[in-house]
């Protein structure tokens, strides 16, 4: 650990600075707890271990190389020796003669942020062990050091802090919120700058707030309930009675809360404002000032006189929704007429359950059509201000808040957890089961709502016969005729394509750009839409790409608002991610192909085009118990002589002709394969021995009249041995018809022979 950076610690706690009673009491108690003569702290700094707080110790500083302490600091872990004359860090060092006759040393790290400053440390002139449990709690000791040190610089500060605010024109107070406000605490200079007594108000005699005229108290619990709605800091002017004198008080209150968003504390900062209160009263009455305050902040203001239905505002608020001041329509129609349909029934609720009575404050965040078209978020607050005697609300008074770019970054941030949500949604659907279709109508639900669209599909470029077709993963189900009835059908099998690409959402596929159109007949692709087909508004095709190449698109229609480049912007992230599946899918694919063409040549004859020996014997291990079926062994007759006659590719022209033939004539589910050099094996799938002898006859007749390449124009005949497989035996059944075929060869060949029990 570099020196700089523990004496700058060793400096910022002030362990150069005093001796510290408590610790020595601790150190003191130490010793007796281990019953060792000697027990210390020791401090690292400028070459020196300080030990200011001892026990048995008539020395105050040593050299670092001088004390067993530095193997503490050297390897920044507890060290314990219980006998020093047996330990080599000792016996061959200089520590035995600058410190002898000691025989054992236990010290553990003395922490301060995560640096090791010094260590504590016991010492005895005879051996000792120490337990398990003796060396957790010296490092138990330690860390209650440590932790003290850091206590005590903390309560140095803020005794500072305190005697600077106790020494200020200013007053914090802070109030805990459990079910009502109680006075927490308060600096002492209570007395000096609001008149109010410390003693008396700490000890809870009397609440802060009873010190209030009646109007401020009204004011101080508006304050209050405006943190309870979640305003993190206000600002207000009360009042305070005194026998002697009123103070008018400044307040500056912020809102603290949990996780959950409920009010904990309300800290506050009072200072006497009674001589600019004064000025003020001399320069504006209490409604200009509030205006004054309120234009400044930013805020627009408004006063309802619910028996007029008449609304006064302020210019502010005309900015904040872009109306002319001069025409503004003060009805709580034209107020309402602007409310976004979604949320006017929320807000309507609201004041009228506080018009009722039934909430303290009206609040309430809802969106308002700007004149420019545009959506506007709001925060209104507001309370009654004045009843009847019958308690029926004469005037509510409040003012409101533009919070669009706050608003739409938790909107944007929201939607960005919710797009990151169903993206890893999508790819978790289909490593699932390697379905794509069934990832992207999983995530289609929540596309259109993140989209805020009322329709949507996702698509996925095919090439069949040279011909780009885009083929449907994911579609909004509509059902508005016949024709798109039987759509949804082809879409519920997986047969949905789109072929034709003159129209809009083709425009995304021919320019591989993003297509938007917020008035779609004005775009020159916009060719309609299908007989009884629900209206189109807007639409968005946005292209998918995978290196440069486009491999999709998702199209999207209806939203309530017009599309953005934003909009297309902010998809980007699940666009690359369908593209990233969808080239999952191409090499899983290729994949598969492939290892099917190999198994298919590992399986197949070269020569004949038949299922090899391999492929035949893989298929008679498949075979059920139960299975009824004959084995036919087939041998190409005076094969041999062929070869010896002709040569070999004579040979293997014939073999390729009876493959030919093998194939038309022996169709599945009956199986063929070429089992040897001109040895061919077939299973044939009958119940009784006629229909196989039909087929074998069928099957000679024709070899006899099939014109082999052979240079002097003979025929070719096989012979054929069969035997009855009853699901006991394969190699059995194997056995028997090769005895078949051989009885047919040493019976003259060219003929049919079966296996018969002796």
């Amino acid at each position: 650990m570099p020196h700089q950076k523990r004496q700058a610690l060793i400096d910022k706690y002030g362990l150069n600075q005093t001796t510290d009673e408590t610790l020595d009491n601790l150190v003191s108690s130490i010793a007796q707890l281990f019953d060792v003569p000697v027990a210390m702290t020791a401090i690292a700094q400028k070459g020196n271990f300080v030990f200011q707080s001892r026990y048995g110790l008539d020395i105050a500083t040593s050299p670092l190389e001088d004390a067993l302490c530095i193997l503490v600091l050297n390897e920044e872990k507890q060290v314990v020796i219980p006998d020093l004359l047996e330990d080599e860090r000792y016996t061959e060092s200089h520590f035995a003669e600058k410190r002898p006759g000691l025989r054992f040393y236990a010290g553990t790290p003395l922490v301060i942020e995560d640096v090791v400053i010094g260590s504590v440390c016991l010492i005895d002139t005879k051996p000792r062990q120490l337990t398990e449990q003796q060396c957790t709690t010296l490092h138990q000791l330690s860390s209650f050091i440590s932790d003290h040190i850091a206590l005590k610089r903390a309560h140095y500060q803020l005794q500072n802090e305190h005697s600077l605010l106790d020494h200020s024109p200013a007053v914090m107070l802070c109030w805990r919120y459990e079910n009502g406000l109680v006075l927490q605490s308060v600096t002492r200079n209570v007395k000096e700058v609001l008149g109010l007594d410390y003693d008396y108000i700490t000890t809870h005699q009397q609440s802060f707030e009873s010190f209030l005229t009646q109007a401020s108290q009204e004011e101080f619990h508006f304050m209050i309930q405006n943190h309870l709605s979640g305003v993190e800091t206000t600002e207000t002017h009360l009042e305070l009675y005194q026998a002697s004198k009123k103070v008018w008080v400044r307040v500056l209150s912020k809102g603290f809360f949990d996780q959950n968003g409920r009010l904990l504390t309300v800290q506050a900062i009072a200072t006497d404002n009674t001589e600019q209160r004064h000025v003020e009263k001399r320069l504006n009455d209490a409604n200009r000032q509030m205006r004054l305050l309120l234009e400044a902040s930013e805020l627009g203001t408004w006063d309802y006189h619910t028996e007029t239905d008449h609304t006064q505002v302020n210019k502010r608020w005309c900015d904040i929704i872009g109306v002319d001041y001069e025409f503004y329509d003060g009805s709580s129609r034209f107020w309402q007429q602007r409310i976004h349909p979604a949320d006017l029934s929320s807000v309507l609720k609201k004041i009228e359950a506080h018009l009722k009575g039934e909430t303290k404050v009206y609040s309430s965040v809802y969106r308002m059509r700007h004149e420019d078209g545009s959506w506007v978020w709001i925060e209104t607050y507001g309370r009654v201000v004045e009843r009847d005697e019958m308690g029926k609300a004469l005037r509510v008074a409040g003012t409101h808040r533009d919070i669009t770019e706050r608003k739409l970054a938790e909107i944007h941030q929201m939607k960005q957890s919710q797009l990151l949500g169903f993206i890893n949604k999508a790819r978790a659907a289909y490593l699932e089961n390697h379905d794509l279709s069934n990832a992207c109508q999983k995530i289609l639900p929540e596309l259109i709502d993140i989209a805020d669209s009322q329709f949507a599909f996702i698509g996925q470029i095919v090439f069949e016969d040279n011909k780009r077709r885009l083929f449907i993963h994911a579609i909004s189900e509509l059902s508005w005729n016949s024709a798109s009835e039987a759509l949804v059908e082809l879409y519920k099998g997986r047969k949905l394509y789109f072929d034709s690409f003159d129209n809009l959402f083709g425009e995304t596929i021919k320019t591989e750009q993003t297509v938007i159109s917020n008035q779609l007949g004005t775009h020159p692709a916009s060719v309609g839409t299908p007989k009884g087909h629900p209206p189109i508004y807007r639409f968005m095709g946005l292209p998918i790409q995978l290196q440069g190449e486009i491999t999709g698109m998702i199209g999207l229609a209806n939203k309530f608002s017009n599309y953005t480049e934003q909009d297309a912007e902010f998809l980007k992230p699940l666009r690359d991610a369908l593209a990233g599946l969808f080239y999952a899918v191409e090499l899983e694919t290729a994949r598969l192909e492939a290892e099917n063409q190999l198994l298919r040549m590992a399986m197949t004859d070269a020569l004949s085009g038949l299922n090899n020996r391999r492929a035949f014997l893989e298929y008679l291990g498949s075979l059920p118990q139960d299975e009824s079926s004959y084995f036919v062994m087939l041998d190409i007759d005076y094969f041999k002589s062929i070869n010896d006659r002709f040569g070999h590719d004579v040979g293997d022209s014939v073999i390729k002709q009876l493959g030919s033939v093998l194939k038309e004539s022996i169709p599945t589910p009956h199986f063929t394969a070429r089992v040897g050099g001109e040895e061919f094996a077939i299973v044939l799938h009958e119940q009784s021995r006629e229909p196989v002898m039909t087929s074998l006859t069928k099957l000679m007749e024709t070899i006899r009249h099939t014109e082999f390449a052979l240079p002097d124009k003979s025929s070719v005949t096989v012979s054929m041995g069969v035997a009855a497989y009853t699901g006991d035996n394969t190699s059995t059944a194997l056995t028997q018809a090769d005895k078949a075929l051989y009885n047919a060869k040493e019976n003259g060949r060219d003929q049919i022979a079966w296996f018969e029990n002796d």
